[in-house]
């Protein structure tokens, strides 16, 4: 699959084209399956690259956490990297892809996103060494 990338039990997906919301929703969605289906841990999406739409309606952002919690299930963690000014300022998306199962949150930037995944990993993960500057497997006990 195109821009998506598997670095131990995580997987990265970055994603640059001009698209319709709805073929965002569909990229990010077949990604999140992708990464299912392999049994990762986690997936890092993100969608900065993703431009030629508007921030979503209410509707569309539920038929969007619809979608990627059914693809995700209740295993796959999930962290979203979107601009600014599509995220809603109560994470209204966030809260519908949760109340369906999915463990997720979006993010204005990476470093906050692999915060958020780091902080949650499972006995016996750990991110790849180059995520994890100034960390040593001392402090990760």
């Amino acid at each position: 699959m195109k821009d998506f990338e598997q670095v131990g039990t995580r997987a990265f997906y970055r994603p640059i084209a001009q698209v319709s919301f709805e073929q965002a929703v569909d990229m990010v969605a077949q990604a999140i399956a992708t990464a299912r289906d392999l049994g990762l841990a986690d997936m890092l999406a993100n969608t900065t690259g993703l431009t030629g739409f508007t921030p979503p309606s209410v509707f569309a952002r539920y038929a969007m956490s619809t979608k990627w919690a059914q693809n995700a299930g209740n295993t796959l963690r999930v962290a979203l990297i979107a601009r600014a000014e599509l995220i809603d300022s109560q994470k209204i998306g966030v809260l519908m892809y949760q109340n369906r199962g999915g463990i997720g949150d979006v993010f204005a930037s990476e470093a906050e996103a692999l915060a958020w995944l780091d902080a949650r990993q499972g006995p016996g993960q750990r991110s790849p060494s180059f995520l994890n500057r100034g960390r040593t497997e001392e402090s990760d006990q």
